[in-house]
């Protein structure tokens, strides 16, 4: 049990943290510019975003630069409240000096475009309790802005940091996997493992299959067994997915399931070869052999897919561009759900003919899900500062790899408005002009460090109309950098006269 004395200092800072909430961060705030095109293509140059929308004559503004047009730079905001100083003082006297972002979720009310004159008020909405993470401990602040352009309403910006106390900086490497304790009793699996062979016992006097090794039989209590090499067919009985605590050699979240091989036994191990959220109950997998040190493999599962190429068992994942299908401009209006294409109103005989439609091949399939093509984006040093720089954000710990290291990271991360606007351009690329993006709410894992490549893929979990919500998750070679959700609308095709 804590001591008591260490609790309560604990117990204190944490309501004095409380106390700030519902307080403002900034009153009146402006941005330090108008919109303007040279921010925007500073912005699209550095994200390689080259829609058509962010040039020409009459360009507007990526949506995700919402945060963008509000950030103080290198000076900071003479906005910002009081109040939110004392509570970054208060945090860092208590040892939490350094931050890193955690949440972000925006939402699009009109787009903007270039001479408008961006102001904001924001309120600090939380402070949570002393949290551990795996950069060190600390607490999460979240703020909501409200979001002005020439005195209208433009969108919404809930954010969330971390501020921490950064452990001590350790070269990042992959640490080696838990050892398995062999012994005399369960040898002879772990030979049949380093031969690449999944081995259970059947006993000789009653026939009963046993998993884990045992010396004798639970059914008849004989010693005497033999060794039986199965399948290594079988199907999820059940499973759990970890996110936290974080281990060495395990990145979250993953999953650990009990699976029922074809001959009756079952094992517990991990499944590959599908996110941790796809894993469901009844899910076919097979063995194989998975090398997690130069002297160690491990029995682990993937699962199969169904003949004829259906897909695999899948359920609910994260959710979240758009026009209205009117000619409004791309951010602007209200999504229009349940809006029907001339050809859904008048019999096929009798519909227009129409251009490309967008939503053509953008339905959920079967289970309501249906996936869209990769973006593999290569994270370079250039990438991360860039990025940082075209949004303003001149945090130390996205340019300067001692800073960063002293924060407790092996170098430069890129920082959660790159991270947004890459996961919208992933959205606006793949549907094309017209696409307009209505909400993004992310959620940032694993770092991207200079060197990794993160991969976004996406899943359409709803459509609605012309409106449909997209399950996004980017990956690195450390894990999951981002999931999180995307609403976007879709132009109604164009008739063709």
């Amino acid at each position: 049990m804590a001591d008591a004395t260490e609790e309560s200092p604990v117990r204190d800072l944490c309501q004095r943290l409380r106390a700030f909430e519902g307080r403002p961060a900034a009153v009146f705030g402006e941005g330090r510019e108008p919109v303007n095109s040279s921010m925007i293509s500073h912005w699209c140059e550095a994200l390689g975003d080259t829609d058509p929308a962010y040039t020409g004559k009459d360009p507007i503004a990526p949506a995700t630069m919402l945060q963008a047009w509000t950030m103080g730079g290198l000076s900071a905001h003479q906005s910002r409240s009081p109040a939110i100083d004392e509570l970054f003082a208060l945090l860092d006297d208590a040892g939490y000096t350094a931050v890193v972002a955690a949440d972000c979720e925006q939402e699009y009310l009109r787009a903007l475009r270039p001479g408008q004159t961006i102001t904001f008020d924001s309120v600090i909405e939380s402070v949570s309790p002393r949290k551990t993470t795996r950069l060190g401990a600390g607490h999460f602040v979240t703020t909501r802005m409200e979001i002005r352009a020439d005195g209208e309403p433009a969108g919404t910006h809930r954010f969330r940091i971390l501020k921490y106390a950064p452990r001590k900086a350790v070269k990042e490497r992959a640490a080696e996997r838990p050892r398995p304790v062999v012994n005399r009793d369960n040898a002879g699996f772990w030979e049949g493992v380093a031969a690449r062979r999944l081995l259970f016992q059947r006993c000789e006097a009653c026939g009963t299959p046993r998993f884990p090794w045992l010396p004798g039989c639970g059914s008849c209590g004989s010693p005497e067994w033999t060794a039986v090499e199965a399948s290594g067919a079988g199907t999820v009985h059940s499973y759990v997915v970890m996110h936290h605590p974080p281990f060495p050699a395990f990145d979250p979240p993953y999953a650990v399931a009990l699976v029922e091989l074809a001959e009756g036994v079952r094992m517990i191990s991990n499944i590959t070869g599908v996110a941790a959220d796809r894993v469901r109950v009844g899910m076919r997998v097979s063995v194989e052999f998975s090398r997690v040190a130069p002297d160690l493999e491990l029995p682990v599962f993937r699962p199969v897919a169904l003949p004829g190429g259906g897909s695999l068992p899948g359920g609910p994942a994260p959710t979240g561009r758009g026009s209205d299908g009117g000619g409004a401009p791309r951010g602007a209006g209200e999504a229009r759900a349940g809006t029907a294409g001339p050809a859904d109103i008048l019999p096929r005989a009798e519909a227009p003919a129409t251009g490309p439609d967008p939503m053509d091949g953008f339905a959920p399939m079967g289970g309501g899900r249906r996936g869209l093509p990769p973006l593999t984006i290569p994270v370079t040093r250039t990438l991360i500062i860039a990025g940082a720089i075209a949004s303003r954000d001149y945090k130390d710990v996205h340019h300067d790899p001692e800073a960063a290291r002293a924060a407790g990271s092996p170098d430069i991360f890129m920082n959660i408005l790159t991270t947004n606007g890459l996961v919208g351009r992933y959205i606006t690329d793949h549907l094309g002009p017209g696409a307009v993006l209505r909400k993004v709410a992310i959620r940032l894992g694993a770092p991207n460090h200079p060197g990794d490549t993160l991969v976004l893929t996406g899943t359409v979990t709803v459509v609605r109309g012309r409106t449909a919500e997209v399950a996004v998750v980017g990956a690195n070679r450390l894990g999951r950098h981002v999931t999180g959700t995307v609403t976007v609308t879709l132009p109604e095709p164009e008739v063709i006269a």
